[in-house]
């Protein structure tokens, strides 16, 4: 499976809660009862949602007594990708990637393993250590990361040109697409599988969350490439219409229970 892109799999659980209620904002009321209905203690979600603010990934506004939280940083990002994933034509192969070397020092392992987890939300595949690429140029993606770089450590934008076959043989690499090929196929077994919602709203909630959170997490490792580049019978649309037709069944269960949660 992959590479931890988030603080902690809980962490996954806020943007998840976020996109069910469709909001731009929850009350931490609110995100609170919903952590709680998946199984998380108050003190624990009060414990995440401080956590996750001090890292810069929510943001909180105090309103009178009650706070209310906006994703920011790599759970915003992460959150973007997968809610855009089928608004975008994949690009065309133009003969190179746009790439990024970096060199850094054994001492700052904290900024190198950042600058890791900040690339791989923004789209980047680790082709080598020291060398992600990605189809799209490093623009603004990492400044946030970038901002904290030790004196020691290097970072150079680079391009990668290579030929059509050449390309695919990296990207295979880069984004480790046969073991994420089989992940996905294993997942599109689960969602097959999964029993009917129960009538209890919140227990029904837990198991949609359960069932659902880790795969979206994973969807996050799917790059966007030209077709010519993924592998032949590549499952990605098979899951994500998987993905589609198990909310269209599952999430009434709980719609309206989520949607008083979040209107306070």
């Amino acid at each position: 499976m992959s590479e931890v892109i988030t603080h902690s799999r809980s962490a996954g659980l806020v943007p998840f809660l976020f996109g069910l209620a469709g909001r731009p904002s929850l009350p931490g009321t609110a995100l609170r009862r919903l952590l709680g209905d998946l199984g998380m203690s108050d003190d624990a979600a009060r414990a995440l949602l401080s956590r996750l603010t001090r890292a810069g990934e929510l943001t909180g506004e105090r309103h009178g007594r009650t706070v209310d939280y906006r994703l920011a940083g790599n759970l915003a990002r992460g959150f973007e990708r997968i809610r855009t994933s089928d608004g975008h034509r994949p690009p065309e192969w133009e003969g190179s990637f746009a790439a990024v070397l970096y060199q850094v020092p054994e001492e700052h392992r904290p900024f190198r393993d950042a600058l890791r987890r900040a690339a791989l939300l923004a789209g980047y595949g680790i082709l080598q250590p020291g060398v992600l690429i990605s189809m799209s140029e490093l623009g603004t993606r990492l400044d946030g990361v970038l901002a904290d770089r030790p004196a020691e450590a290097r970072v150079w934008p680079a391009r990668l040109e290579l030929s059509v076959e050449d390309a695919a043989a990296a990207a295979s690499i880069a984004w480790g697409l046969p073991a994420l090929a089989a992940d996905y196929r294993a997942y599109l077994e689960v969602l097959q599988s999964a029993p009917p919602s129960s009538s209890d709203p919140a227990e029904a909630l837990r198991a949609y969350a359960g069932t659902l959170t880790p795969i979206l997490v994973e969807t996050l490792r799917e790059p966007r490439l030209p077709p010519g580049l993924m592998p032949p019978d590549w499952p990605g649309p098979a899951l994500r219409s998987a993905i589609g037709r198990y909310s269209a069944a599952a999430v009434p269960a709980f719609t309206t229970y989520v949607d008083a949660l979040a209107s306070g």
